[in-house]
């Protein structure tokens, strides 16, 4: 079978990365002056974990001048119950919200797991969360996650969708020790970063209403 075509935009903006409480303090002073836009901070996990740096970091981030948005990790446990969890740690704090449907060995959350928790976060806001996700998660399409604006995992230069999506607007690219370009951000070090499908300009317009 061919492999599906990789979507590469005309024009890409480097600027994005996210974090959590694994990464020490970071001087975001120092990251937007090196030409960092916006940061996504985990948030919540399953129907109870809140990270415990989410609130002062992300206060400190967006006093710094940075795009600020939020992560919700997500588990196995009762869709209702996360997407209460995410919304009221985070729904009112920042203006994009994400899920992150990746493999989790201890509480793995399936693809319609993931839907309702969407759909419930579009309920509560009017805009779909964005999606954190790769090819390896889904074997079709989801046609709930499919309006969901796609955050794509992939570490390498080969930005392949999964099914559902013919395009990305985010692309983590690395981990910042690998993957693509793996350069550490000063104020915070190696982080994941991501590659955003336009304009510095367009991001700031996208991020307050994210679209697919």
């Amino acid at each position: 079978m061919t492999d599906p075509a990789a979507y590469l935009p005309p024009v890409m903006s480097d600027v994005v990365i996210d974090e959590s409480h694994w990464q020490a303090t970071p001087n975001f002073a120092l990251v937007r002056a090196a030409g960092i836009a916006a940061v996504i901070f985990k948030a919540t996990q399953g129907s109870d974990y809140v990270d415990p740096t989410f609130a002062a970091r992300a206060t400190a981030a967006a006093a710094a001048g940075l795009l600020v948005g939020a992560y919700h990790f997500l588990d196995g446990s009762n869709a209702a119950a996360q997407a209460a969890h995410f919304f009221a740690v985070a729904g009112s704090a920042v203006s994009l919200l994400a899920l992150d449907f990746e493999p989790n060995p201890t509480s793995q959350p399936t693809p319609q797991q993931a839907a309702t928790v969407a759909s419930l976060v579009k309920a509560s806001t009017g805009r779909w969360p964005v999606i954190y996700t790769g090819r390896w998660m889904l074997s079709q399409a989801q046609p709930v996650l499919a309006q969901c604006p796609l955050w794509l995992a992939e570490y390498g230069s080969n930005p392949v969708c999964p099914p559902g999506w013919s395009q990305w607007k985010l692309w983590q690219h690395t981990d910042g020790h690998v993957g693509s370009a793996p350069v550490p951000v000063p104020g915070i070090g190696p982080c994941d970063r991501s590659r955003f499908a336009g304009s510095v300009t367009d991001l700031t317009d996208w991020w307050e209403n994210p679209k697919v």
